[in-house]
C-alpha cells in the first residue's frame, strides 16, 4: 500500500490550504492509501522548534519511500523556506504544491530561489495558470509542473449547522455567507460596502461572515460605520463542517478578495448549488459570477443578478484527486525504480 506524508497548514485556523490538506487526506485514505500529515508551524513538546521533529519525519519517509506531498503558499520568505527543508530532507518521491494567489508576483521577484526550491521536487502542482507561468518565467521544467484545482469534493455532505444559524436565516429572506481571514487581500472593505447597496435595495438582507479574525472589534466598528449593525453576522472561525452549513443554507456566497490562487470555498459553494459572485483574480470556475476587482457596486449587482440567473449545473466536475493519484504513481513509480537499481548496484 502506497504511503504518503502530507506536510502543510493543518486547521486551526480553517485557511484554504489548511481544508485542503485534511480534506485531501481523507480523501487519500479513503482511495486506499495510507496517509499521515505534518504541520511545519507547530512546535515540538514543551515549546520546543518543530523543526528537527520535522527533518526526522523527513528521514523516516525517505526510507519508507513515501511520497512527501509539501503545501505551501509561495508568497513569503518563510514559505519558500519550508519548501526548501523539505527538498532537502527528502530526496525521493516528493510533490511541492503553490496555493496563493500572491505567489506569482512573489516567484519573479525571486527566480533563482524559486527554480532552484522546485528543482528538488519530483513535480510541482501550481493551482492556477498564473503560479504555472510564473515558474516557467522562473525557469522551471515544464515538464515538472502541473496545473489543477486544489479541490476535491468528497466531504461536502459532511455538515453541521453552528448555533443561531437557523434564527439568522429566519430573519433574512436574502442571506449572502462570505468567508474572510485577516489581511487586506481578503477583501472585508468590498464587502461590506457591496453589502451596504445590497440593503439599499433589499432591507431585510442579512450577511453572515467567519473566518479567522472575524470577530474583531476593528471589523465590528467597520461595520457599525455603515450603519450595518444587526444585518451583518459575525460569527468567528468556524470547523469545516460548521462553514459548509453557513454556505449550504445562504442565497449566496461571495469571494470579495484582491488576490486569489484557487478558492476553495467557491468550488464548495458551487458544488452545494449555491450562486458564487467571486472578484476576477486567480482561478475561477466558469459558474461563478465575477466582478472588477476591488468594484462594491459591481459586487452587489452580480448578487442580484446571480440571484436572477439559474445556476448552471455543477456536478462535482472539478475533483484534484484522480489527477494526484496519477501524479503519485507517477513519481512513485520513478522513486522505485531508482531505489531498486541503487541497490542492485550494491549487491553487485
Amino acid at each position: 500500500m502506497r504511503r504518503v506524508l502530507i506536510v502543510g497548514a493543518l486547521p486551526p485556523p480553517s485557511g484554504g490550504v489548511a481544508t485542503h490538506c485534511r480534506e485531501l487526506a481523507r480523501a487519500l485514505e479513503a482511495a486506499g492509501l495510507r496517509v499521515d500529515l505534518i504541520d511545519p508551524r507547530r512546535v515540538g513538546p514543551a515549546g520546543r522548534d518543530g523543526r528537527p521533529r520535522l527533518l526526522a519525519r523527513l528521514a523516516l519517509a525517505r526510507l519508507r519511500r513515501e511520497i512527501v506531498h509539501v503545501h505551501t503558499n509561495g508568497h513569503n520568505r518563510g514559505s519558500w523556506t519550508v519548501a526548501a527543508l523539505c527538498g532537502l530532507g527528502h530526496t525521493g518521491a516528493s510533490i511541492l504544491t503553490l496555493h496563493s494567489g500572491l505567489a506569482p508576483d512573489y516567484i519573479r521577484k525571486h527566480r533563482t530561489l524559486a527554480r532552484l526550491v522546485a528543482g528538488r521536487y519530483s513535480a510541482v502542482v501550481a493551482v492556477n495558470e498564473a503560479i504555472a507561468a510564473a515558474l516557467t518565467d522562473a525557469g522551471v521544467a515544464p515538464s515538472k509542473i502541473v496545473v489543477s484545482a486544489a479541490f476535491t469534493p468528497s466531504s461536502l455532505a459532511f455538515r453541521l449547522s453552528p448555533p443561531g444559524l437557523a434564527q439568522i436565516r429566519r430573519a433574512h429572506p436574502l442571506l449572502i455567507a462570505c468567508a474572510l481571514a485577516p489581511g487586506p487581500e481578503y477583501g472585508a472593505a468590498v464587502m461590506l460596502d457591496a453589502f451596504a447597496a445590497v440593503r439599499a435595495r433589499e432591507p431585510r438582507a442579512g450577511l453572515v461572515i467567519y473566518g479567522p479574525g472575524t470577530r474583531e472589534p476593528a471589523l465590528a466598528a467597520a461595520v457599525r460605520a455603515r450603519g450595518l449593525g444587526g444585518a451583518v453576522h459575525q460569527l468567528g472561525e468556524m470547523a469545516r463542517e460548521r462553514a459548509l452549513a453557513i454556505v449550504a443554507a445562504a442565497d449566496v456566497f461571495v469571494r470579495p478578495t484582491l488576490a486569489d490562487g484557487d478558492a476553495i470555498s467557491v468550488r464548495e459553494a458551487l458544488a452545494l448549488g449555491r450562486p458564487a459572485v467571486a472578484s476576477n483574480v486567480g482561478a475561477r470556475p466558469p459558474e461563478a459570477k465575477l466582478f472588477p476587482v476591488g468594484d462594491s457596486a459591481a459586487c452587489a449587482e452580480q448578487i442580484f443578478q446571480s440571484l436572477a440567473t439559474r445556476l448552471p449545473e455543477y456536478a462535482h466536475r472539478v475533483d484534484c484527486l484522480p489527477t494526484l493519484l496519477d501524479l503519485y504513481g507517477r513519481v512513485g513509480a520513478e522513486f522505485d525504480a531508482v531505489a531498486t537499481g541503487t541497490a542492485l548496484a550494491k549487491g553487485m
